[in-house]
């Protein structure tokens, strides 16, 4: 069950990008020649997006409940697992971002980035393996679930970050998009933050203390305060001397490479330096 219903899972999502793909261009060039009129058929092409976004979303969900069942342990243990989380946590945040934030483009975000990721879990090994003592902790849900939806969180703004500096000359859309790009960081620092603390108190049950300065504990630290100093810098930047109108353009290279550091930490660090965290 669980794999039909990642099959499924990938076909309606590469069913929505052409939606969404033609929903974004065609309005996008509509705006750009002056119109701010949408066509009726335009607004139904993007709710079915949503639409196939939505069901989409829902078999994800799914998959993760047949996991869950089929392997007798909760799906977060290896790499295939957290991906398929990093999806599920994508889907969510651009939903919740679609609550307060309106961009052509969003759709069309949302199903390559969702896209993106499950076609790289096909690169890892999905047969379910026994749990190890180190993960049979009720501590490995939470930890595991906070640190991979602010994963998700920064791909978002990762995908923003991109969407920015694709429409630089578009100041309306420039300013959309470097307030969700911001705020969308603001959000996963905060699930980070909480993702550390947490792995904190599991690693001193587990291993009797709360920090060693294990690789993927030094780079998620590195990764918190990358955002961190953007994150403050953002509030304090324009009363040193840098110029309002060049924030945008610094969200936008912050997004960029913090993005470069939750990689690093998410795979870098399993593959390229022994850690307690590489299972």
């Amino acid at each position: 069950m669980y794999e039909l219903l990642w099959k499924i899972a990938f076909g309606v999502f590469l069913g929505a990008l052409p939606l969404s793909m033609a929903h974004a261009i065609v309005l996008l060039t509509l705006r750009g020649a002056g119109r701010e009129d949408v066509p009726v058929w335009l607004t139904w092409l993007r709710r079915a997006a949503n639409g196939a976004i939505a069901i989409g979303l829902a078999a994800l969900t799914g998959s993760i409940a047949a996991r869950w069942v089929e392997a007798g342990y909760p799906p977060f243990s290896n790499m295939p697992e957290s991906l398929l989380w990093m999806a599920w946590g994508f889907c969510c945040v651009y939903f919740v971002s679609r609550l307060f934030r309106d961009f052509p483009a969003m759709e069309a975000a949302a199903c390559l980035g969702t896209l993106g990721i499950l076609a790289l879990s096909t690169l890892f090994d999905h047969a379910p393996r026994p749990l190890m003592p180190a993960l049979q902790s009720n501590w490995l849900i939470f930890h595991v679930f906070t640190c991979m939806v602010s994963y998700s969180a920064f791909f978002a703004a990762f995908c923003a970050a991109i969407l920015w500096l694709a429409l630089w000359r578009k100041r309306e859309s420039k300013r959309l998009l470097d307030n969700l790009s911001y705020q969308i960081m603001a959000f996963g620092f905060l699930l980070l933050t909480v993702g550390i603390l947490s792995g904190a108190v599991w690693a001193k049950q587990a291993w009797g203390r709360y920090w060693g300065w294990d690789p993927k504990e030094t780079w998620s630290l590195i990764t918190w305060l990358v955002y961190g100093a953007y994150l403050h810098f953002r509030l304090v930047g324009p009363s040193f001397g840098v110029a309002r109108d060049r924030m945008p353009l610094l969200n936008a290279i912050f997004a960029l490479l913090g993005f470069a550091f939750v990689m690093f930490t998410y795979f870098g660090v399993s593959y390229l330096l022994p850690s307690l965290h590489s299972y």
